[in-house]
């Protein structure tokens, strides 16, 4: 398929996916199971079109992040819409398998993510081919330039990027690389897919569900408290919240802890009582989030109201750190 066929992965006239969006590729998974992956809730899984999930997008069903799948031959394709969670999952998403991702975001980075078996093997911005990461970073290069990534006299040296002014040098191979990057980078997952979705595809309906990443990340970031530089400790810090905040008889709770202090991997389940609470909280942040940011809803008014909810926000970080310890290894953050 030619970069000219695509023209909805970058900026079509009368057909777009718009200016952010997700596309992950997994290998021999079908639908339910790629939503699973990506922290699909148990009890929102339906068949929706496109306009109904965007129907989603408000303060009483509490902003859920959604996403689409859909099968392509041998492989799952799902869609975000106004979405970015792919990307950074594609390490989850590949168990047993292999997954691409792309991700389209024009008011932070783009990338695309490759992975294999629980590997990062290799991730790049798609305007910046030349600065790739993972565990092989070069391992998809002849691909990347059999479709027309340009990588200039010397693709290792990145500090040639930017001039005098910190901006970047619009020569040729800039000029090439954001010439229709992400009709390219679909170009690329076809050596791989055997073929690509057409835009009809993404209408639906479609099989989808509300995800909650935080259920499936490899890794979590690491505990935090406001105005205290020293690390902290993600149990102690989760049983000082939840001791603040009266949760901490939350079935499951203390024995995840337990857990955790002895190094146990621990799961939590968002249907089970604690992973309720879990889903509550993150709700709860992404109101007060939109709230703040213009979107619909009531941003908390009272001082107590706006501590709660930061609080909760810190105590999902603490809790995700606390049962999976240790660095992410995916280094791509879109947030």
């Amino acid at each position: 398929m030619a970069v000219d066929d695509l023209a909805w992965a970058d900026n079509g006239e009368s057909e777009s996916l718009g200016e952010i969006y997700c596309l992950s590729f997994i290998r021999d998974v079908d639908a339910a199971e790629a939503l699973r992956r990506m922290g699909g809730l148990p009890g929102t899984f339906a068949t929706r079109t496109w306009s109904d999930v965007g129907d989603l997008d408000n303060f009483g069903a509490g902003y859920p992040e959604m996403a689409m799948a859909f099968p392509l031959g041998g492989w799952t394709v799902v869609f975000e819409s106004e979405g970015f969670n792919g990307i950074s999952l594609t390490s989850a998403l590949s168990h047993g398998t292999e997954a691409l991702s792309l991700l389209r975001h024009d008011y932070a980075h783009p990338g695309v993510a490759y992975a294999v078996d629980g590997v990062s093997i290799t991730g790049f911005d798609p305007t910046i081919p030349y600065g790739r990461y993972g565990a092989d970073p070069d391992r998809l290069l002849s691909r990347m330039l059999e479709v027309g990534f340009a990588m200039g006299d010397d693709e290792g040296d990145e500090g040639d990027i930017f001039d005098e002014d910190g901006d970047f040098y619009e020569d040729e191979v800039f000029e090439t690389n954001h010439d229709r990057p992400f009709g390219r980078c679909l170009r690329l997952i076809e050596q791989f897919t055997g073929g690509l979705p057409t835009f009809e595809a993404f209408n639906g309906p479609l099989t989808s569900a509300q995800i909650e990443p935080w259920f499936v990340q490899a890794r979590n970031d690491p505990a935090v408290r406001p105005r205290y530089d020293g690390p902290v400790d993600a149990v102690t810090e989760v049983r000082r919240l939840t001791s603040r905040h009266g949760l901490t008889d939350i079935p499951g709770l203390a024995d995840a802890l337990a857990a955790a202090e002895r190094a146990v991997p621990v799961s939590i389940a968002p249907d089970s009582p604690l992973g309720e609470h879990v889903c509550s909280w993150l709700i709860e942040d992404r109101r007060a989030h939109r709230a703040l940011n213009g979107g619909g809803g009531r941003w908390p008014r009272t001082e107590i109201e706006r501590d709660r909810v930061n609080d909760l926000r810190l105590l999902t970080r603490a809790l995700g750190a606390a049962i999976q310890p240790g660095p992410t290894d995916c280094p791509y953050r879109p947030r």
